[in-house]
Parts: C-alpha cells; sequence; structure tokens
C-alpha cells in the first residue's frame, strides 16, 4: 500500500511540474505531456527541451537510482545526435537525501560495473557497439525470451572489457542537467502563485488550480500525441472559461476531496432545483465495475424525490456503459417490479432512435428513459431535448454540445454522487 500511494504521489509530483512548466514557458512553445521523449517535452522555435520528474520523499539519492531515466536519455541522444537534431535533458528528481548534481565519472563507473539485467537487456546494445551480429539481433528485440536474456547477459559479462561505447558521454553531458527538485508542497505553492499572475489569490487555489491539475491529468492519459499537445495560451484559456470545479480521481486524489465535492454540491444545487429540466446520466463502465447494483437504489431514489411530480418534472435518462448491458437489464427489472416502466427505444432486439426519443412503443406513464452508450448519440440527446448531462467517470466518446450543459463527475462511489445531486445531506468519504 505504501508502494502504491508513493506511486501516486509521483504522478500527482509530474502534474504540478506540468502546470508549472506550461505556465512558464513562452508563448510560442507547445508542451506534449507524457511526451515522446519523457514526462514533459518542451518545442520551442528554438529548440527542444525535455524534462523527466522523479519524486522520492522516503528514498536516499543514489547512482543507481537515476541511471535508469538518465540511460533512456542518453539512448535518446544518440539517435537524436545521429538525426542531427539537438534536444536539451532535464532529469527533474527530489530524494529524502539529495544532491546538487549527477557527477557524470559516478555514472561512468556505475555503466562498467553494474549487473542490473534488466538495464544489461534493454540498454546496452543502444550505447554500446555489439559486433555479433547474432547477439544485437536478439538485443533489438522488442520482446525476449528468458533464454535469450540469459544469452545477452552471457555476452556482456564475457565481452565486457571489449565493449566500446557508440556515444561521448561527455558530449551528452553538455546538454544534460539533474535539477534537485522542491518537496510536494512547495512545488505546489510555486503553482498556485503562478496562477495568481492571471488571477486572484482565491480564485487560483479554489478554481484555476484543481481545474489546471483536472486538465493536465486528464490529458496526459490521451493516447494521441496531438490531444496531449497544449500551450500556454491554451491552458489559460480553458481556466478562464470553466464555471465550476472539475472532479476526477487525480483531482480528488490531490486535493482536499471533501472541500472540492462540497464545493461541487454548491454549485451543483441550483442546477437540480430546476423543475422542467430534462437530465441525462452516463455511468461509464470504470465506474460501474466499482459501485456494481447499488447503482439501482440510486436511480430508484432519484426518481422518488426528482419524478414525483410527473407534471411538473420530465423524466430523466440514464444510459450504462456497454459493458454492463445486464445490469442494465438487472435495473428494469427492479423498476418493473415497482410498476414503473421504462422508455429503452428497443424494438424487439433493435435500438429505435426514433421510438426513443418520441416515445413511441411505450408506456405513456413511462418513469425514465434507459440505453446502453453505443446506442446515444449527441443527436439524440439534443433530440430529447436534454438540458444538463452528467457524465459519472470516464468514457471515451465525447457528448459535448452546445445545446446543453454537461459536468464531468469523476467520483469513487454511488455515495458521493447522492451527496453531490441533492440525495444524501451527508458526504462518506
Amino acid at each position: 500500500m505504501r508502494q502504491a500511494d508513493s506511486t501516486i504521489k509521483g504522478y500527482l509530483y509530474q502534474f504540478n511540474k506540468s502546470i508549472l512548466t506550461i505556465l512558464e514557458a513562452e508563448n510560442d512553445a507547445s508542451i506534449v505531456l507524457e511526451g515522446v521523449i519523457e514526462d514533459i517535452d518542451i518545442h520551442s522555435s528554438l529548440n527542444t527541451t525535455t524534462i523527466q520528474c522523479k519524486y522520492h520523499e522516503d528514498k536516499k539519492y543514489q547512482i543507481s537510482s537515476v541511471a535508469i531515466p538518465i540511460l533512456e536519455m542518453l539512448c535518446h541522444y544518440c539517435e537524436s545526435a545521429y538525426l542531427g537534431n539537438k534536444v536539451f535533458y532535464i532529469l527533474y528528481a527530489y530524494y529524502a537525501e539529495n544532491v546538487e548534481s549527477v557527477d557524470m565519472d559516478a555514472f561512468v563507473e556505475f555503466l562498467g560495473s553494474t549487473k542490473n539485467k534488466d538495464i544489461l537487456c534493454k540498454y546496452f546494445h543502444r550505447i554500446y557497439t555489439i559486433h555479433d551480429p547474432v547477439i544485437l539481433s536478439i538485443a533489438n528485440k522488442p520482446q525476449k525470451s528468458q533464454g535469450e536474456k540469459e544469452r545477452l547477459i552471457k555476452y556482456y559479462k564475457d565481452n565486457r572489457s571489449n565493449l566500446t561505447l557508440r556515444v561521448d558521454i561527455s558530449e551528452f553531458w553538455r546538454v544534460f542537467s539533474y535539477v534537485k527538485a522542491e518537496q510536494f508542497e512547495v512545488l505546489k505553492n510555486k503553482v498556485i502563485q503562478k496562477l495568481e499572475e492571471i488571477t486572484d489569490h482565491e480564485t487560483a487555489i479554489s478554481m484555476y488550480y484543481p481545474n489546471a491539475f483536472s486538465m493536465v491529468a486528464s490529458l496526459s492519459a490521451k493516447t494521441n500525441k496531438r490531444e496531449r499537445t497544449l500551450t500556454k495560451n491554451h491552458l489559460i484559456t480553458f481556466l478562464t472559461q470553466q464555471k465550476t470545479v472539475l472532479l476526477n480521481k487525480w483531482t480528488l486524489e490531490a486535493l482536499n476531496k471533501e472541500q472540492i465535492i462540497k464545493t461541487k454540491k454548491a454549485y451543483l444545487k441550483s442546477a437540480f432545483s430546476s423543475n422542467p429540466d430534462i437530465r441525462a446520466f452516463v455511468f461509464s463502465d470504470d465506474f460501474l465495475d466499482n459501485v456494481d447494483e447499488t447503482v439501482i437504489g440510486f436511480i430508484q431514489e432519484y426518481l422518488n424525490k426528482y419524478f414525483k411530480k410527473p407534471k411538473l418534472q420530465k423524466p430523466p435518462i440514464f444510459i450504462f456503459g456497454n459493458n454492463h448491458s445486464s445490469l442494465m437489464q438487472m435495473t428494469l427489472l427492479e423498476l418493473y417490479k415497482y410498476q414503473k416502466s421504462v422508455n429503452t427505444g428497443m424494438i424487439g432486439n433493435t435500438f429505435v432512435a426514433d421510438s426513443f426519443v418520441n416515445n413511441k412503443n411505450c408506456s405513456p406513464d413511462f418513469v425514465c428513459k434507459m440505453a446502453l452508450l453505443e446506442n446515444i448519440t449527441i443527436d439524440i440527446l439534443e433530440r430529447c431535448k436534454v438540458n444538463q448531462l452528467y457524465v459519472i467517470g470516464t468514457i471515451n466518446e465525447s457528448l459535448n454540445s452546445v445545446n446543453y450543459s454537461i459536468e464531468e463527475l469523476g467520483v469513487p462511489n454511488i455515495n458521493t454522487i447522492k451527496y453531490l445531486v441533492g440525495l444524501s445531506k451527508t458526504l462518506e468519504v
């Protein structure tokens, strides 16, 4: 558990560093989060700089601790130099007992003596000349069998004294920097101070910081490099356009979870006080994996509170992740037991959009609409005259529209959702 907490904090630290890097960047620079090279790649009109973050509160600095990230950079340097590209490398690291810089001679000595099997198999053929073509062919395989790894290790053991570097490490050291990083809270405060340059202190803390964190965490998870690329202006524009605090798992990990959720509830209160509004809820697969059948109780409670006056209130829409069709069927049966009919848009085994939108082929006194995400489009939501859309968890599809408001609620459990929408007065965190 301690290792898991340490890993999470490492990600949180990297996100803070990413925000600061973006805010400190030149206006024409583009920043790639989780870049092709390292954690953060900065591309300006003059050069490319890449940053790797390491954060270890309970670990002392040793040359072996930084060897792998330096090797990653050294290998990329070899490839870049071969192509004639110049890149600057920064290892931004915090250790319980830190150092001001990494000694090049200590690193070279480590390369000459290490017995780390992963290092030998993954990096040595990229920085040393390998004269045996069979060994070189094995070394270049992306996946190696145990026998192949053992053969590589034996080759390096037998030929270590004859290996020659393909790269001048002293030349690499001219474009490499080791930066002694700040402690977690110090870095966080630097980010907030930078945000105060574009807004007031209170807004920086309560709104801009969590939303910057949410944005960076979300973009870092994208598979497409273009989606992970942004500029300072992109971030600032995004922050100024947000009207409320965004919620996702990383925001809740990094900040005061209870305070953020209470702030969000206060913001949503007015949205749930409007009777005529049509609300749609998308329950993502990742969320449903954690809450499972408790979503049935949520839907029943929601209907009891927000659809108890059919003449004043509009039937809500509940959308299930595609991997949870059986859970949707269970929900339908549970509502059926209480003589509550649902418009699913299904005719036989086929979803018919017109039936779903215009309430055909269903009981006139249906209490809600229900469907799988694969059957729902922006057009269908707009034709259903949705006013508010709530995405609970993470989905790959974009359902954004100017015709309804959208809230992404990346919360961990059904009790938090109940609190946010006004079904519960107490918050369980």
